[in-house]
């Protein structure tokens, strides 16, 4: 996704931007379906592609990838490129008291890349965002918070509220609206 030396090998951010197609393993999936998450992955969005052309056609001009396969392919579907915009969604210091009453701790900074990554909080527990609104252009948008423990590394990302509602209707169990305020971006 990020190139040969593109990721921290110690905790998993990446040190670019996404240049290739997400690589997924297709062991024990017989076919793709609607909208999902890779667990591992956690601001990675994955539509199968009729899904991804239904959402193209209907006025989300998205960046798109095709998704590649370890082993047969399970179906052919696209990878949502989530851009950062921002500089800070989240208070700090409300992000901080959060993460302590829920981990003991904040987080932590990498030692090898020195990137700051909150503790994983639930949609429900994260504090407020501050990021009031998305370009006219831009569809989705992923924070410049990275969070995780360990080698997991993700952000949070919004959506548009029309294409929230599209995926979730493709994809019921996997996804949920979480409101953040009226007139604001959702998050599927």
């Amino acid at each position: 996704m990020h190139g040969e030396d593109g990721w921290c090998r110690s905790c998993g951010v990446p040190r670019r931007p996404q240049c290739g197609s997400l690589i997924l393993q297709s062991r024990g999936l017989k076919s793709v379906e609607g909208a999902w998450v890779p667990n591992w992955q956690f601001d990675a969005y994955c539509l199968e592609r009729a899904l991804a052309e239904q959402v193209v056609a209907s006025g989300f001009p998205l960046p798109l990838l095709p998704i590649e396969w370890h082993g047969q392919p399970p179906g052919d579907a696209m990878q949502i490129v989530a851009p950062t915009m921002g500089v800070a969604w989240f208070d700090p210091a409300e992000l901080r008291a959060r993460t302590i009453a829920k981990h003991g701790a904040a987080g932590a900074s990498c030692d090898e890349c020195g990137v700051w990554r909150w503790y994983p909080l639930l949609s429900e527990e994260m504090p407020p965002y501050r990021y009031a609104a998305m370009d006219d252009d831009v569809h989705v948008a992923a924070s410049p918070e990275w969070f995780g423990d360990g080698h997991k590394a993700f952000r949070q990302v919004i959506v548009r509220r029309a294409l929230a509602e599209m995926i979730v209707a493709a994809s019921p169990r996997d996804f949920r609206i979480h409101e953040f305020a009226t007139g604001s971006p959702a998050s599927a």
